[in-house]
């Protein structure tokens, strides 16, 4: 039997990411950690930052096995996912938050947290080879849907879920701001940016930015809030309507498509 390459026994894992944070919910990742990381001595190899176009590949699982990734380390992950990531071969590691750096630095030390509390030999674990799984770890289980911290940012024209969605970005007379985990609202006057001269749309964006929204759902956006809002990795949903409510179920149920491109009609 032939002895594997330091390359073939080399780990590769993939970490979804906004910012310098865990991506709170993998299916809305774009945006990914490619670890290399060598058993052996615990320490990484290599690091890149990969970007994942649906439009190229429809499948972000099947995009992860091309890239041939060994497993996946996220917070919140849909069962879905987690069952064809887990068919493709790939182990999954959920409920994993914060920083990246200290994620990862948990991980190769063994003590990333499980969900609940308690810690595991992750470590251990996740280096076998990728067609086995640790079955006799009886944390290893299928996870509900978990929304750890995501916060949705949508425009409207009054400080309640039940107004309409305001069509304009930067000069949106309020930002309505949804936290999935506490099931709540939080409402931003936005109102000095309606008549501002210029710069109305990088505020608004900063704004977004502040109170830690992943996403944001409007009507139209200009090009330079855009390109303020995609650097700091927030994901952008525009041509939204109806009340602020509609508009968060729509976004939830997937019936929006994420703006790859600034829509500057009618946006700022």
């Amino acid at each position: 039997m032939a002895t594997p390459s330091k390359e073939q026994l080399l780990l590769r894992i993939a970490i979804p990411y906004y910012g310098s944070r865990v991506m709170p919910r993998f299916g809305l990742a774009r945006h990914f950690y490619f670890v290399t990381v060598d058993p052996q001595t615990s320490q990484v190899a290599d690091l890149q930052q990969h970007r994942w176009d649906p439009q190229g590949k429809p499948s972000v699982v099947r995009w992860l096995r091309e890239q041939q990734v060994n497993g996946v380390i996220c917070d919140g992950i849909h069962p879905r996912f987690q069952t064809a990531l887990e068919a493709e071969g790939l182990w999954v590691l959920w409920g994993a938050w914060g920083e990246v750096n200290a994620v990862l630095d948990q991980w190769l030390a063994g003590q990333l947290p499980l969900p609940n509390g308690d810690t595991a030999r992750w470590r251990q674990c996740s280096y076998q080879q990728v067609h086995k799984r640790c079955d006799d770890d009886k944390s290893l289980k299928t996870n509900t849907l978990k929304e750890s911290n995501m916060k949705i940012a949508i425009t409207a024209q009054n400080p309640s879920s039940e107004s309409q969605v305001d069509p304009r970005f930067g000069r949106a007379a309020w930002i309505m701001i949804y936290d999935q985990e506490k099931k709540s609202w939080e409402s931003i006057d936005n109102s000095a940016g309606i008549n501002a001269s210029h710069g109305a749309g990088i505020q608004a964006a900063q704004k977004v930015v502040d109170h830690q929204a992943v996403a944001l759902v409007t009507g139209a956006i200009g090009p330079k809030a855009f390109k303020s809002l995609t650097a700091a990795a927030v994901k952008i949903f525009h041509g939204a309507t109806g009340t602020v409510e509609n508009a968060l179920s729509a976004y939830l149920e997937g019936q929006l498509s994420e703006a790859t491109t600034n829509d500057a009609t009618g946006g700022v």
